[in-house]
């Protein structure tokens, strides 16, 4: 399934990757990333297919159907209860990046109605300071353009493309431990850096 979403990626969006030399080689990192579309998580595992392995949360009501829950269980899906404190989940991500995985989050929360980049939930500054773990923020481009949530079908007219930023250090987002809005203010730093991150320019000579 990855090899599908890999060979999709490259030769029906003309996909580009920069920046794949900053995911870690080894050892535990957060994959932060902004959310446009249902095309994110599989874009950015099946990038990643031979390099690291992945994990990444999905709608715990996706896994009902034996079809979606087949592919999700294969893509390394965490369920998760949105609608309320799912203590289960955030032990298994903890418990991940304990051992040395990767896994993938959008600090956004959800898709973006609009394309644009929102404020980030304070959810991936708790991880992140829990687990005193790296964090790599990434952006991917042209995924809302390709299958947004008002969409039916893909646009195949569109590019898309993905750059991965350097590695953010724990003293570089959780440098005030003792703040009531430690996390929160976490979860700022990592956006910002989200935001930050552009596209090359073509070189025109």
């Amino acid at each position: 399934m990855c090899y599908l979403f890999k060979t999709g990626f490259y030769e029906l969006f003309d996909g580009a990757i920069y920046g794949l030399e900053n995911i870690p080689g080894k050892g535990s990192f957060l994959l932060a990333c902004n959310h446009a579309s249902y095309f994110d998580p599989p874009f950015l595992g099946a990038v990643l297919l031979g390099k690291r392995k992945i994990f990444s949360f999905a709608k715990k009501s996706l896994f009902s159907a034996p079809l979606w829950k087949w592919l999700f269980t294969r893509l390394n899906s965490i369920p998760v209860d949105r609608n309320n404190v799912d203590m289960s989940a955030i032990r298994s991500v903890l418990k991940l990046l304990q051992n040395g995985s990767g896994v993938m989050i959008f600090p956004e929360g959800t898709r973006s109605s609009d394309g644009q980049l929102h404020k980030a939930h304070a959810g991936v500054g708790m991880f992140a300071c829990k687990s005193g773990t790296r964090v790599i923020p990434c952006r991917i481009f042209g995924a809302y353009k390709i299958l947004n949530r008002f969409s039916h079908f893909p646009n195949f007219n569109e590019k898309a493309a993905i750059i991965f930023g350097k590695p953010l250090q724990p003293a570089e987002y959780d440098n005030n431990k003792t703040s009531p809005n430690r996390y929160q203010e976490a979860a700022n730093i990592i956006m910002e850096k989200i935001k930050s991150l552009e596209l090359p320019q073509p070189n025109i000579l």
